[in-house]
């Protein structure tokens, strides 16, 4: 079953110590390790039907609404079960089909909490007690033996009893590849099965996972869906088997490539990745590698980072690691630091060789609760510690209007992006993340425009230690990667740290996409005359795709194919920038997003002088505007300093106009 974990050698004392804690954390408080801040959607991350209710509370803002949206009004799925709590105080139990196991396995079910109650109750699930607020909802996620099915229940005097699951005889399944892979075995109701000792995972799509090479495990007899799948890279494989009681059911997996970037010397990474973050499992780094390997990920980086308080998580393992790669070889692994600020936007940096001062800012009850120092000395600390400062998941909307990007106050979005990138502090943008790609497009379009030239990178922002969403995080790691020219090299974090520096990305979550203009790549910088023409040619490969786009600047679509070809001749007449994306709609290999790829551009200089789309500049200019008043409206700031630490944010926003005024009056 080992896969990854062989590349991970002993674990320095300390990191062993955090994890030690963590584990402490998760069985005195669950599956939130006692994280005050946890955000409240967090609280329901197991819930199987996250998914549809996360869809109805980003419409509703209702949460308890979305709740029973999701669930409807007949018989809720297989695993799931609906206590609803009367104005009276009486209980009412509704299931859906049972879920099949044999005696001795453990079965999740989702006991949802419906309250019609007037008033606060506490209603009890087999032992674990859920408040409920009046009208509200409550889940506990028990761990059902199917020999012993029934569910206790109980408000006050009143009983019920919750049976979700039934015994049915044993059977075995094994399976096996000749590399690690990404496995989902599911029974006739959805049930995940997986061998013991191995986090169960699901991903966005609700479909349990996990990671192995080979595996051995009880099943229930009856018949069983097995798909295997690796990463983009591989083509994934649906099987069926059926084992009768007491038979062995094997199944062996051929990986069949969809494509191969590495043979070009472009090596996939994912940047933006969280290894112990609360949740189900303590997990160790062996943990990463080994889903790594199951990915065909070539690099990842797990990032320290807070949650909301003062807990760093993995902060140790970054303190005694910075600057060495965890393991090496035909995979990397890096640690790395999220430095995290819910007002102004989240930094990250591969390459860190030490580990700033300042790890977080702007969250209450911590040692640094201010929205201050701004987020501009962040990005200046990590790249003096040799990282690329990389600002993350960007902007949640499609940011048709600036305004979206400043509207409510604490989001996570990269709100001082556009400060930060025209004084030169940042390196790099998530165009591939867990929010909304096509507004970190427009967002990085107008940055381009503008003669800046931060590189395409792709961050998921996974929680590894989560089983269930919300949303991306319980997806594996390298769901969507950024892709580095690394060339004739060899694969190294310093490699990619360089090539990424140059912008020689692409970056995707499901497609592979290639340009070539006049015989140069992502990153080129090519210096032409007014007049002259460029060859242009890209390529896509991959499923879902239904449109081949080459992007210039200011807005331009310079070329469009629903092919998997596109050839176009350029005329020069200005500086600009060129760039290939592929959009399209679902496919089996795109987890939790439309498909999407971009390249990096290659930038076209006339008479050494950069782009420059007024229009752009003053779109960023407007950004800078609101950038100040969200902070003078919503920052926190002491008290007893308020007017030098708002000082400190409207320093950088007035000499990032200054930057943005000279390419706006061109």
């Amino acid at each position: 079953m080992c896969c990854g974990e062989d590349a991970v050698l002993g674990l320095p004392a300390p990191v062993l110590e955090a994890m030690a804690g963590y584990r402490r954390m998760r069985d005195a408080h669950g599956w939130g390790w006692g994280e005050a801040a946890l955000p409240d959607l967090f609280r329901w991350a197991r819930f199987s039907l996250l998914g549809p209710a996360f869809d109805a509370v980003a419409a509703t803002g209702d949460w308890p609404a979305a709740v029973r949206a999701a669930l409807g009004d007949g018989d809720p799925p297989a695993g799931v079960a609906v206590v609803t709590l009367g104005p009276g105080g009486d209980l009412a139990v509704r299931t859906g089909p049972p879920r099949p196991g044999p005696a001795g396995a453990s079965l999740p079910v989702d006991v949802v909490v419906l309250s019609d109650a007037p008033d606060d109750r506490t209603v009890t699930v087999g032992g674990t007690p859920v408040p409920v607020a009046a009208g509200g909802a409550g889940l506990a996620v028990v761990d059902v033996d199917p020999a012993s099915p029934e569910v206790p229940v109980a408000c006050g005097a009143a009983r019920a009893g919750v049976v979700a699951v039934r015994e049915v005889p044993a059977a075995r399944l094994r399976v096996s590849a000749p590399v690690c892979a990404r496995w989902s075995v599911t029974d006739a109701t959805g049930g995940g099965w997986g061998p013991p000792g191995l986090p169960a995972k699901w991903d966005a799509t609700h479909r349990p996972y996990w990671h192995a090479r080979e595996a051995e495990f009880d099943v229930p007899a009856g018949p069983l869906e097995v798909v295997v799948a690796r990463g983009l890279e591989y083509r994934r494989t649906t099987l069926t088997v059926q084992p009768g009681p007491g038979e062995t059911a094997e199944v062996t997996w051929e990986p069949r490539r969809r494509f191969d970037p590495a043979a070009a010397g472009w090596y996939g990474g994912d940047l933006h990745v969280h290894l112990n973050y609360s949740g189900d499992t303590v997990l160790e780094p062996a943990d990463a590698a080994r889903m790594q390997a199951g990915e065909g990920l070539h690099l990842v980086q797990l990032v320290a980072g807070n949650l909301g308080g003062a807990l760093v998580y993995d902060r140790e393992l970054l303190e005694t690691t910075a600057g060495t790669e965890l393991w090496s070889g035909d995979r990397v692994g890096v640690a790395g630091l999220e430095h995290r600020n819910d007002l102004l936007g989240h930094v990250h940096a591969l390459g860190l060789a030490g580990v700033p001062e300042v790890l977080h800012t702007g969250h209450e009850g911590t040692a640094a609760p201010w929205d201050w120092p701004p987020n501009a000395a962040a990005c200046a600390a990590l790249r003096d510690r040799g990282g690329l400062a990389t600002y993350a998941h960007p902007v949640y909307s499609a940011l048709t209007d600036v305004a979206q990007l400043y509207a409510p106050a604490r989001t996570v979005e990269a709100r001082e992006l556009v400060a930060d990138a025209a004084l030169g502090l940042v390196d790099a943008v998530e165009v591939v993340s867990c929010f909304d790609d096509r507004g970190a497009v427009v967002l990085w379009h107008r940055l381009l425009d503008c003669g800046l030239r931060p590189a395409a990178v792709a961050g998921t922002d996974v929680f590894l230690s989560f089983a269930h969403g919300p949303g991306v995080a319980s997806n594996p790691p390298g769901w969507g990667r950024v892709y580095a020219h690394l060339g004739d090299e060899p694969l190294t974090a310093a490699a990619f740290r360089s090539a990424v520096a140059a912008g020689r990305t692409v970056v995707t979550n499901g497609p592979w996409l290639t340009l070539d203009v006049d015989g140069a790549g992502p990153g080129a910088v090519l210096d032409r005359s007014p007049g002259d023409r460029l060859a242009v040619r890209a390529t896509v490969t991959g499923g879902g795709v239904d449109r081949l786009v080459l992007h210039g600047a200011g807005g331009a679509v310079l070329a469009e194919t629903p092919g998997t070809e596109l050839r176009a001749q350029v005329p020069v007449a200005a500086g600009t920038w060129l760039a290939a994306a592929a959009y399209g709609g679902d496919d089996e290999h795109t987890l939790g997003a439309p498909v999407f790829a971009h390249t990096g551009p290659v930038f076209v200089d006339v008479g050494g002088r950069r782009v420059a789309v007024p229009a752009s500049a003053r779109w960023c200019l407007a950004a800078l505007d609101a950038l100040e008043a969200l902070g003078t409206a919503e920052g926190r700031f002491d008290p007893a300093r308020r007017e030098a630490q708002l000082g400190a944010l409207v320093d950088v926003v007035e000499r990032a106009r200054a930057v943005y005024r000279e390419v706006a009056d061109r």
